[in-house]
């Protein structure tokens, strides 16, 4: 019975089999932080959509009070999708964080926009130009990962080249 014990306690602190039990403990941490997160984002659309409701429900309601708590719901369902994202594909995906990173530039836009001087402008313009790039130019302009291998080198040549390789059918 004690060499059964010594053999499974030696069989359990294998390096490899020691990383991959801490790895799964590991992931079932990050899945069970993501889940409270998405519930906190549940319970926070849940709020934002009441908070509409109240201000809908005023007899002296303005529109312009109105957008940003469509806005701010908007960038909670962004953020919601994102999270739901990540569980389904185990990567962050940063073209959707770009764009609720852009909405939320927005929403506070048209929040202070009234308040900002010239300065200010030329600094909104300016995250607002990068983000679009930041959007715009993986998505449009590089070509991805997957048509791309790296090849041998050429002769003579110190450092590897990359070559867009065609897909295989």
């Amino acid at each position: 019975m004690r060499d059964s014990l010594k053999k499974r306690f030696k069989s359990l602190i294998e390096p490899h089999k020691v990383h991959q039990k801490l790895g799964d403990l590991l992931e079932f941490l990050e899945d069970v932080i993501v889940l409270i997160l998405l519930l906190l984002l549940f319970l926070l659309s849940i709020y934002a959509l009441y908070d509409i409701y109240l201000g809908l429900t005023q007899e002296k309601v303005k529109v312009y009070d109105l957008i940003p708590k469509f806005i701010y719901l908007f960038i909670l369902i962004e953020l919601f999708r994102l999270t739901i994202v990540y569980l389904k594909e185990r990567r962050i995906d940063t073209s959707l964080i770009v764009k609720t990173t852009l909405i939320a530039v927005l929403r506070e836009i048209i929040i202070k926009a009234p308040h900002f001087k010239p300065l200010d402008y030329v600094g909104i313009g300016f995250l607002t130009l990068i983000l679009a790039l930041m959007y715009y130019v993986p998505k449009y302009i590089f070509v991805s990962e997957a048509e791309f291998e790296l090849k041998k080198k050429p002769s003579g040549i110190k450092t590897k080249r990359v070559v867009k390789t065609r897909k295989k059918e």
